[in-house]
């Protein structure tokens, strides 16, 4: 099975008017683009990758991927308006017209309340999404992740992925909160839910980036998840390129993410970095 790297972004800043990347985070407020994106993959050989939103509610960013003909990318996830569910609805049905067209996400960030992903009208919403067999990106932060298992539990039909094992607070401390473990625990336990191993290294120092990491640093918190979901419901995503923030490179963090899934047997190894993500996301002519 192709490696596939499950979560990357690109964006060109005078294209659309992105909240963020912004001022605050220097290293990558810039344009990257497509010939950047090739660089990073071959750095690795990778030849599948996934794009996922940056920006809520724009199917145009989506559509501005899906007609890249960037041959590594072979999914993409869309911003869409999950409460407007007549504009769902047509979004939907245009962004199906592509093939490549995978899942849908919100960085609930954005949102002034923490239960903005439970509320009836995103869950309605939701629903739109699985009916088109299309996923659901849960971009968790600690505060969230009690909410999957609800709303995986609501949506049984939606087929949902933890992207950035939820961002668990890794400048606190490195040992593994018992209440992130618990969340994590009830999310795995519904078997519609998977997991990015995925955004561990901007984790580290979130603000500064001036901590050094070692694939120690996560190596708990990523046994935890491959103990919940298994070697069936995991797979690695890069966040490029999110991951400069640190001063690393693509190389070294898909470096990392085999490392920390190294001890699982070959054919497991297989899926985390490759295999669950083309079944996930239903990838097509992979490489």
């Amino acid at each position: 099975m192709a490696e596939v790297d499950s979560h990357f972004h690109v964006w060109e800043l005078d294209r659309f008017d992105y909240p963020w990347p912004n001022s605050d985070v220097a290293a990558i407020f810039k344009t990257i683009s497509y010939p950047d994106l090739t660089k990073a993959l071959d750095s690795s050989g990778v030849k599948n990758a996934v794009f996922v939103q940056c920006l809520n509610n724009n199917i145009e960013e989506a559509k501005w991927v899906l007609k890249s003909g960037h041959s590594a990318i072979k999914g993409v996830v869309a911003g869409v308006n999950l409460t407007d569910h007549k504009l769902l609805s047509e979004q939907l049905d245009e962004l199906c017209k592509f093939e490549k067209f995978v899942g849908v996400r919100h960085i609930l960030d954005m949102e002034d309340s923490y239960d903005w992903v439970v509320r009836q009208d995103v869950i309605e919403g939701l629903k739109l999404v699985a009916a088109r067999g299309k996923t659901f990106d849960f971009l968790s932060r600690p505060h969230h992740l009690h909410h999957v298992a609800t709303l995986a539990k609501a949506l049984p039909e939606l087929h949902i992925v933890i992207d950035h094992i939820a961002k668990p607070h890794l400048l606190k401390s490195l040992q593994v909160s018992p209440e992130w473990r618990k969340n994590m625990e009830d999310a795995a336990s519904c078997s519609n839910v998977f997991c990015k191993i995925s955004g561990l290294v901007t984790e580290v120092d979130p603000v500064g980036h001036a901590k050094s990491w070692s694939p120690q640093t996560f190596a708990d918190h990523v046994e935890v998840v491959l103990e919940a979901f298994g070697p069936d419901r995991c797979m690695i995503g890069s966040d490029w390129p999110v991951l400069r923030l640190t001063g690393t490179n693509y190389k070294v963090v898909n470096n990392l993410h085999k490392t920390l899934v190294s001890e699982l047997s070959e054919d497991d190894q297989v899926k985390v970095c490759g295999g669950n993500a083309a079944k996930f996301y239903q990838l097509k002519n992979l490489d």
